[in-house]
């Protein structure tokens, strides 16, 4: 057994060290150098230690940086892998309590500035007070670490916050240097706020650009998302980042950073996905935490995302717009049971509605045969969704409703004192189509209610069978703006907006109430007595 820095080592079954560092240090203790020669032994002992920081990731981490969990064969493995793979467009993707941000984000930081002091490197995250978490680590290393202060007294501080020209979480740390640059050697920023201007860093570290919080708002990661982008241009010629994290979210920013391509096609990213067991399954076996440790966190809400490292799980993904099928318009089946299904937001001149809260209008077809499970097949033949005031909403909705053939059966969201369907059934009346409201299966027109349903429940209840069997279909000359939307609210469901899906899942209702194998859409209305001379239920109840 060796001691370095104070930290005691002794060699672990299974870990591919780089060096034999018993021998190494205890040969320069003894003042033998490679060669058999003799050399002075405190002299010899600094240039090995000086050597080992620069050279070997893993040895920084354990005796640099004192963490002593690192003696693994996991953490040796995966020191070993960064050294050897690409230093720049790398994505590394690890599960919670696995060393992604003390191997690369800080023990590889504080190497890169000992190798280069003339160089800068940025720390990124969502918000600039999480990187500013790491550069803390970062800076209270270099203020206490004494064999960082006895191996490079020509790059770091004896007394760093006393001789530094900058030395603060705010500003950013310099090191020696023999040249004036506007960059700091080390430095914290944030995407959403705090981003820099005017910097060109030599090397961009991006970490915790995600997290539980920024997972739960749409608009949050979209915003990341363009900021990340944008800060690609605070990097120079020749220089390197990385994106280190853990998923959160099926449509997060380091999904986003997975998908970009080169414009070969190629993904230009390296992903290298590190889950916390062998086989990235719940029940494969642990590379790093012990079994019970695992084990205590299956059942958790985050266990596929945060220990898996997979952000569309099954469990998680409620609806999948993939799962949709393209279809012509040419193609569209006869005999449709066509109905146009409004999605209230309220007025976006008051503030009953907030940003982003939309009106949603959508034309829904419906095939009246059914399979042998008793489904039919939907069609979303039109769509329209976005922030509007009423008036706007129901001009938009008469449109649609008087172009492009019968629409049967008109449904409107009626919540609690709105009056919108009778406004639109004026506006309908005034061009000679006459809509009634009421409950009869066989009125034109429809009142849409929540009836006190949960309304994630009830939107992932009606659309999920269906949309999961092949039953949902999409016209492919919608708008692609209004396609992007109800793909948007699928892709981030539950979390976001869902004004189109609350619309398409309101079909349901109109479905159930309209006994569609009794419906003539060739001659609608059917009068009574048809209805009843084909259903002897209606007749005898009657």
């Amino acid at each position: 057994m060796i001691s370095v820095n104070g930290i005691d080592f002794e060699k672990r079954e299974g870990c591919s060290y780089k060096y034999d560092y018993e021998k190494m240090l205890n040969d320069a203790k003894a003042g033998l150098m490679r060669g058999g020669e003799k050399a002075d032994p405190r002299v010899l002992e600094l240039s090995t230690l000086r050597s080992l920081i620069l050279d070997d990731l893993w040895f920084v981490v354990y005796f640099v940086m004192g963490v002593k969990v690192a003696n693994h064969p996991f953490w040796v493995g995966a020191a070993r892998e960064i050294e050897l793979g690409p230093k720049d467009f790398t994505l590394d993707v690890w599960s919670r309590e696995h060393g992604k941000s003390s191997l690369l984000t800080k023990a590889e930081t504080i190497q890169f500035a000992l190798k280069d002091p003339e160089s800068s490197t940025g720390i990124f995250s969502a918000v600039r007070p999480l990187a500013k978490k790491f550069l803390f680590e970062i800076k209270e290393t270099f203020q206490t670490s004494k064999i960082l202060q006895t191996c490079f007294p020509d790059i770091v501080w004896q007394d760093c916050e006393r001789d530094a020209p900058l030395w603060s979480l705010d500003e950013g740390l310099i090191l020696k240097r023999r040249t004036n640059m506007a960059e700091p050697t080390i430095s914290a920023w944030g995407l959403t706020e705090g981003m820099p201007t005017g910097l060109h860093l030599d090397r961009r570290i991006y970490d915790d650009i995600v997290n539980k919080d920024i997972s739960e708002s749409v608009e949050v990661m979209e915003k990341v998302k363009e900021k990340y982008d944008l800060s690609q241009y605070l990097g120079k010629d020749g220089g390197t980042h990385r994106v280190i994290g853990t998923f959160y979210h099926h449509n997060d920013p380091l999904v986003y950073i997975r998908g970009k391509k080169n414009l070969d096609g190629s993904a230009k990213y390296l992903l290298r996905l590190k889950p916390a067991t062998e086989d990235g399954t719940a029940n494969g076996v642990p590379v790093l935490l012990s079994q019970k440790a695992l084990d205590d966190k299956k059942g958790d809400s985050g266990f596929n995302t945060q220990m898996l490292c997979n952000p569309t799980p099954q469990s998680d993904q409620k609806l999948n717009f993939e799962f949709m099928n393209r279809i012509s318009r040419a193609f569209l089946p006869k005999g449709r049971f066509r109905m146009m299904l409004i999605d209230q937001a309220g007025d976006a001149a008051s503030n009953k509605t907030g940003p982003g809260d939309s009106w949603a209008v959508v034309i829904v077809g419906v095939e009246p045969c059914m399979d042998d499970l008793g489904q039919s097949r939907r069609f979303l033949e039109d769509a329209w969704v976005q922030p509007a005031n009423e008036s706007e909403a129901i001009e938009q909705a008469i449109r649609m409703f008087t172009r492009g053939g019968i629409i049967h059966k008109l449904g409107v969201e009626k919540v609690g004192q709105t009056t919108t369907h009778l406004h639109i059934a004026a506006a309908l009346k005034a061009r000679g189509r006459h809509v009634e409201f009421n409950d009869s299966p066989w009125s034109a027109g429809k009142l849409l209610r929540p009836a006190g349903r949960n309304k994630k429940k009830f939107i992932e209840g009606a659309l999920s069978w269906p949309l999961n069997n092949g039953k949902w279909h999409y016209v492919d000359d919608i708008p692609n703006a209004y396609l992007d939307r109800v793909r948007m609210e699928m892709t981030n469901f539950p979390v976001w907006h869902d004004d189109a899906l609350n619309a398409m899942a309101y079909s349901e209702d109109v479905i159930k109430d309209c006994n569609l194998e009794y419906y003539d859409v060739e001659n609608v209305p059917r009068s009574v007595s048809q209805v009843m001379d084909s259903m002897p239920e209606a007749r005898n109840f009657a």
